[in-house]
């Protein structure tokens, strides 16, 4: 996938739409200096604003290929670009889109970026949703921690808040 031109295209759909979008997940991860694959563009936006954000979407000729309250996964038929939004709202939206930072991603123009704590926390939260997520979710948010991007009193504040303890040791805290 050309995340490039995948990212300029969607956020300048969004921008179209008066869609607000912050780039979370891989991307993000890759963005505050950590290499690893991912094979999606993941954006948070506001949750008032998912029915634009899917329309915006399918305009450039994505399909939704899942949708709940708390998110929506769009892939383009015949390609590999797959563009999956995460819905927050209220206080976590207001300082979710506060903390972003912009930064230049794959020569486009700067972009908003997920501050470290929220995408431990975003990172947390989806592996208690699904534990399966633990190889990627978990390697994350030690990545994180290791480059001191986030702190460790902030990373156990998010274990405890999401009910994660059995997690603790795997992270390099005591069990």
């Amino acid at each position: 996938m050309n995340f490039g031109r995948v990212l300029s295209e969607t956020l300048k759909a969004l921008r179209d739409s008066d869609v607000p979008a912050i780039v979370v997940g891989g991307v993000a991860i890759a963005a505050h200096g950590v290499v690893r694959g991912t094979q999606d563009l993941d954006l948070a936006i506001s949750s008032a604003d998912a029915d634009a954000a899917v329309a915006a979407l399918e305009s450039l000729g994505f399909e939704t290929i899942r949708r709940t309250a708390g998110f929506s996964n769009h892939s383009r038929p015949g390609t590999t670009e797959r563009v999956d939004l995460l819905f927050v709202a209220g206080s976590t939206a207001e300082a979710l889109f506060a903390r972003a930072r912009p930064q230049v991603l794959f020569d486009s123009d700067s972009v908003p970026i997920v501050d470290p704590e929220h995408l431990v926390a975003m990172k947390l939260f989806a592996l208690k949703q699904n534990p399966t997520r633990q190889g990627i979710d978990l390697e994350d948010v030690r990545a994180l921690l290791l480059k001191g991007l986030v702190d460790r009193p902030t990373v156990l504040h998010y274990l405890d808040r999401y009910e994660l303890a059995e997690y603790r040791r795997a992270l390099g805290f005591d069990a």
